[in-house]
């Protein structure tokens, strides 16, 4: 008989963290940023100015205990204004 792997955190719980992360973390926008976690599995959307940004919040993410994956669907905006 096949066995469940048992989540050890409430998505409630690993979502709040993450959010913690972000507002503290000044590469992060959190403000363009939706987090959604079910099942361990951590859901970014949103519109960051450079992929840094979008580097530092799933750096955030990862370091939250109970996060089983992430699907990052934030999008890194072109550069305006002449070069």
């Amino acid at each position: 008989m096949p066995t469940k792997t048992k989540r050890t955190r409430a998505d409630n719980d690993i979502c709040r963290d993450i959010k913690r992360r972000m507002k503290v973390n000044f590469d992060v926008p959190d403000d363009r940023i939706a987090v959604k976690v079910e099942d361990g599995i951590v859901n970014l959307d949103g519109t960051v100015s450079r992929e840094a940004a979008r580097i530092a919040t799933e750096s955030c993410v990862k370091k939250v205990k109970g996060v089983r994956g992430i699907t990052d669907r934030i999008e890194v905006e072109p550069p305006t204004g002449d070069l």
